[in-house]
């Protein structure tokens, strides 16, 4: 047995009856496959290799108390990380994405999928109803003949790099493309609210003017908690309720045709204005050469 193991047996042992503290922590280092992420419970299952003098290989479950963590990763990336275990408890203190995957197929996922349409590029998205900032009934099919960039947010989101990141990404998007006159009439951007009992038509049109919205050419919009889940199922988004009121949710951004057909989808936020803009350009066959 490694002297390693035998410190982390000693510290165990040593801490039975006591109170908990996080002290005299031991690391490992851990390489494997996201197989699930849990944010209401703040836990990752990773189908994990050997971790050498503590764990053969397994697919196990992680508490990460960082959660920010759990929103970097997708189900099917490889990923890296610390393990850290204490006199009381283990948790993932830092992951990182070695390189993105396919999410794996299980039999619970492919149960789930027979209940759920999981969207396709070149699929004809349902003509969805909802609701927008100006209390009007808006449908996908209001906007047919342009390009639509569609993302989901709630507006208390209070995370940088989720929601608030999205938005102001959307509010970049429309100066930039508000500036060609080649696309006049040719695109509309729409920002869906998976938060209805709070983002109420006045809440999201205070928010939308918060980003300097031309709500001429980008509406937000929400509607019945049923109408939102199919959508969002639709396109993989998962949103959770989670502590203090707040969801907890990963990030989905697409881009529509013309014919109401889905052309794109942008997993999380590593995307930049300049590639949502260009996916939008390639649909309406426009070159994107003079845009920086």
């Amino acid at each position: 047995m490694s002297i390693r193991i035998l410190l982390l047996l000693a510290f165990l042992l040593t801490g039975c009856g006591q109170t908990k503290k996080q002290t005299d922590l031991v690391t490992f280092e851990v390489k494997g496959v996201v197989v699930s992420v849990n944010y209401t419970k703040h836990r990752i299952i990773i189908d994990h290799e050997e971790i050498p003098d503590y764990m053969m290989a397994m697919t196990m479950s992680f508490k990460v108390k960082d959660t920010t963590l759990l929103y970097r990763v997708e189900p099917g990336d490889s990923v890296q990380g610390t393990l850290a275990v204490s006199r009381s408890e283990s948790w993932l203190e830092t992951l990182s994405v070695i390189s993105r995957g396919e999410e794996p197929v299980n039999p619970a996922s492919a149960a789930d999928r027979i209940f759920r349409r999981i969207y396709k590029v070149g699929d004809r998205i349902p003509d969805f109803s909802f609701v927008n900032h100006d209390a009007q009934r808006v449908r996908l099919s209001d906007y047919r003949g342009k390009v639509i960039a569609v993302t989901f947010i709630y507006s208390r989101c209070p995370l940088p790099d989720f929601c608030i990141r999205m938005s102001d990404n959307f509010a970049r998007l429309q100066k930039s493309l508000s500036k060609d006159a080649r696309l006049k009439n040719k695109w509309h951007l729409l920002t869906v609210s998976f938060d209805p009992a709070f983002d109420t038509p006045p809440v999201l049109k205070r928010y939308g003017k918060a980003y300097g919205a031309d709500l001429a050419t980008w509406d937000f919009v929400t509607d019945s908690v049923k109408t939102i889940q199919e959508f969002a199922d639709g396109l993989e988004l998962i949103q959770e309720e989670d502590e203090g009121g707040l969801i907890a949710h990963n990030l989905r951004t697409a881009v529509i045709d013309p014919t109401g057909a889905l052309a794109a989808v942008f997993k999380g936020n590593e995307w930049t204005v300049k590639e949502l803009e260009v996916a939008m350009r390639d649909v309406l066959g426009l070159s994107t050469h003079e845009f920086n």
